[in-house]
């Protein structure tokens, strides 16, 4: 069955942050009335208008007060030394305690220049500052005291407390935008969610066949929850009526996003830790093109009901459980009337039909 969840940033176009974190509690209440399957924010510094939200935990827990049945999955956690992977492993024992089982986590490795700067990470180590940060969250939920000597964390045996209420502990998956990280997600044993698609349907489907390839072939014999979960990220999303009224809400918010996205890519791309980004003049081309954005990648889904579940059933076809949608910066009013739509049209119709053998 797939699902619709819901990924929301904080963004303070047009507000102020105080007002704007009220609104978001009060649109995932409602779309936790309306059946969407997730709701998570990720962990943004230093990027406003578009990204508020740096203390995510604290949105966590005020909305698993208001919410019910949705799941709350942080999107995504940011495995570096900023982020003590002790620490996480403790935030996220204690969401699934306030939310009643309703945690999960996903993690990343941070493509902004600007935050890693800021916190002294040089970008050539991200990767292995994650590897090592997951070998020790992973440790915590398998162990009953932790302990652990890796490159760059050293830890003596302890005892992490709390412990999440979920058995054998919340589900776990990883942010990821290249073949490589979602080969490494699917040796792990662990979900993974595709983020950045802006590189098409035919790049998505690469991720998606190398992380099937690798999930199937390795061993995962001392994993201990096994999850082969495949998500993925549409940067912006907007269901009207009509497509004339979604292109015009959501115009901006997708194009500003889209340069905020190149604005991070193109100095990466130098980098060859970030190899996935050699394709980024084909975007820079299209920069100021938004029905080359709706048409070409996977991360634009702007439209009518019929044209969201004509893009879901799709994306199904291709291996994904779910899509995470980004409905934020085009106003309280906007975003709760594309959610109703959602709710009323998309979710009970795209929960129902049967997917295509792939």
């Amino acid at each position: 069955m797939m699902k619709i969840g819901l990924l929301q940033e904080g963004d303070i176009t047009g507000t102020t942050v105080y007002k704007r974190y009220h609104e978001l509690i009060d649109e995932v209440a409602l779309a936790d009335q309306l059946g969407f399957s997730t709701w998570g924010t990720s962990e943004q510094h230093f990027s406003p208008p578009s990204f508020s939200v740096s203390a995510p935990e604290v949105l966590y827990a005020a909305i698993a007060m208001r919410t019910s049945n949705i799941k709350l999955r942080t999107m995504a956690s940011i495995m570096l030394k900023w982020n003590h992977p002790i620490t996480v492993a403790e935030r996220l024992a204690t969401l699934d305690i306030v939310s009643q089982g309703r945690a999960e986590i996903t993690t990343g490795r941070s493509n902004n220049l600007t935050t890693l700067e800021a916190f002294g990470v040089d970008p050539k180590e991200t990767r292995d500052q994650w590897e090592d940060s997951m070998d020790v969250l992973m440790k915590i939920f398998a162990q009953d005291r932790l302990e652990h000597d890796g490159p760059f964390w050293k830890i003596p045996s302890v005892e992490v407390v709390p412990k999440p209420i979920t058995n054998p502990h919340p589900p776990v998956s990883v942010a990821a935008s290249s073949v490589q990280s979602h080969i490494n997600a699917a040796e792990r044993g662990i979900g993974v969610i595709s983020f950045e698609s802006y590189f098409g349907f035919e790049y998505l489907q690469e991720l998606l066949d190398a992380y099937r390839e690798a999930f199937d072939s390795a061993d995962h014999s001392r994993v201990v929850a096994p999850n082969d979960y495949r998500g993925l990220y549409v940067a912006t999303a907007y269901c009207a009526e009509t497509k004339e009224e979604a292109r015009e809400v959501a115009r901006n918010v997708a194009m500003e996003y889209f340069k905020f996205m190149l604005d991070l890519a193109i100095p990466l791309a130098k980098n060859p830790n970030y190899a996935y980004l050699d394709s980024i003049e084909q975007l820079i081309e299209h920069q100021n093109d938004l029905d080359w954005l709706m048409e070409f990648t996977p991360s634009v889904m702007i439209g009518t009901p019929d044209d969201f579940i004509k893009r879901i059933e799709r994306l199904e076809n291709m291996g994904i459980d779910e899509v995470l949608l980004r409905i934020d910066g085009v106003g309280h009013e906007n975003i709760k009337r594309s959610l109703e739509l959602i709710g009323r049209e998309v979710i009970p119709a795209v929960s129902t039909k049967q997917v295509l053998s792939r």
